[in-house]
């Protein structure tokens, strides 16, 4: 088997990886748009490629995926397929096109008769990310995807330590977390414990900045808002990804729980004004948070991807709003900013609100990553999706690692 990482040994996004087996049929894990450049510097309309595999809904990984032909079976999870078409729909953009073929955790299934994949289910910011076993040739590839220890769903993460795959050959393990460190918060726990401390001395209302698609942090948000009697206010998007995911999980809240309220922002509503959201439409009204908010701003926080500035200047006179941001602070530079970046950093110099910063990363520690290489014990380990390969070396070998080899984007290797 031939192995090429095309981005990804000396970055942060952009990921993918092609396999070729000596029968010549190629197989793309993973298609992503790169984070400090959309514009693809390598043509990744191939037309040789015979399937692609998409690890989890984070654009650094499925960002590109509509540029291989149209009958290039794409593999990916039912989820995953359902949280990309929601930013579709609430962003006036076509839904995906293309010859999808949905996988679930530890089901095994075969790739152009050649290549046969067991995705394994991990523990990331999203609710569907799958790392995969592939086997072909008589070889065994372990593809990382990205993960980590320390989230509600760090089960995944301990079963597959104490029942690793065995005799792999190659392992591509991410290492976003070399040169960054999660500072305060290490679990998602100590980020629900910290804004349950926030948001129990609220006398306004509170903020949380953060991702609908980052469940996890949206159940710690609920969890603290549980705990202290607050209602957990939500967008018409939020709601709608929420929907999503229950189709997987009744344990995911639900917008008629009595602790959730929507902000019915007339915007939103006017997205999904087709006959098909008729049911959730009136949901979403049925819950709408009403005057409530304006007249006892204290019993609501507010999780949100931008905050609504008429709202936060109507409110302003009730007391101290606070800002929890809750995400990757590289956001807020202008190397990586988007659409929210200029309003959440006026707010933050914004000397009548209370703005801090608490989250904990999607991303594995290095002792994680460590805990991880060790159990899976693969004849080779190959750093993808970190900036800093050079560290990731230096440091696996100080923790007793001789296997780890550095690799470069675009050249072929055989293994």
């Amino acid at each position: 088997m031939k192995v090429k990482i095309y981005r990804g040994t000396k970055e942060i996004g952009g990921s993918c990886v092609e396999l070729m087996a000596d029968n010549g049929k190629i197989l793309w894990v993973d298609l992503g748009a790169p984070l400090d450049d959309k514009k693809p510097k390598i043509d990744y309309a191939n037309n040789k490629v015979d399937a692609l595999l998409i690890s989890h809904p984070h654009q650094d990984h499925f960002g590109l995926m509509e540029n291989v032909r149209t009958n290039v079976p794409i593999f990916i999870g039912e989820l995953s397929l359902d949280l990309i078409n929601a930013t579709k729909i609430f962003r006036d953009i076509p839904l995906l096109s293309g010859n999808f073929k949905t996988i679930k955790p530890w089901i095994k299934f075969t790739i152009a008769d050649t290549f046969i994949v067991t995705p394994f289910l991990t523990d990331h910011s999203t609710p569907e990310a799958f790392a995969f076993l592939i086997e072909a040739d008589n070889k065994r590839v372990f593809y990382s995807g990205d993960f980590r220890a320390t989230g509600r769903k760090n089960i995944v993460f301990k079963k597959q330590i104490e029942n690793p795959p065995a005799n792999i050959d190659l392992l591509l393990i991410e290492g976003t977390m070399v040169e960054r460190t999660n500072h305060l918060y290490l679990t998602e726990d100590s980020v629900e414990e910290a804004i349950y401390n926030t948001i129990k001395l609220q006398t306004n209302l509170s903020f949380v900045i953060s991702s609908a698609q980052n469940i996890d942090r949206l159940i710690s948000v609920f969890r603290a808002c549980k705990r202290t009697g607050k209602y957990l206010v939500i967008d018409v998007y939020s709601a709608w990804i929420l929907d999503m995911v229950r189709k997987q999980s009744k344990n995911i809240p639900a917008i008629e729980w009595q602790e959730i309220k929507v902000f019915d922002h007339p915007t939103q509503l006017e997205k999904i004004k087709d006959k098909q959201f008729d049911a959730f439409r009136k949901r979403v009204i049925k819950q709408r948070t009403g005057n409530a908010v304006f007249q006892t701003p204290s019993d609501f926080v507010y999780f949100v991807r931008c905050p609504n500035e008429k709202l936060v200047n109507k409110l302003r006179s009730k007391g101290t709003i606070n800002i929890i941001y809750s995400q990757w602070e590289g956001y807020l530079k202008e190397e990586h900013k988007n659409s929210c970046t200029d309003k959440i950093n006026t707010l933050k110099n914004d000397s009548d609100i209370l703005f801090q910063s608490i989250h904990t990363s999607g991303h594995a520690t290095v002792p994680d990553l460590m805990k991880f290489a060790k159990t899976i014990n693969s004849n080779k380990i190959i750093p993808i999706h970190t900036a800093f390969p050079e560290k990731f070396k230096t440091e696996f070998e100080k923790g007793g690692f001789n296997n780890i080899t550095l690799w470069e984007d675009g050249k072929e290797y055989l293994i």
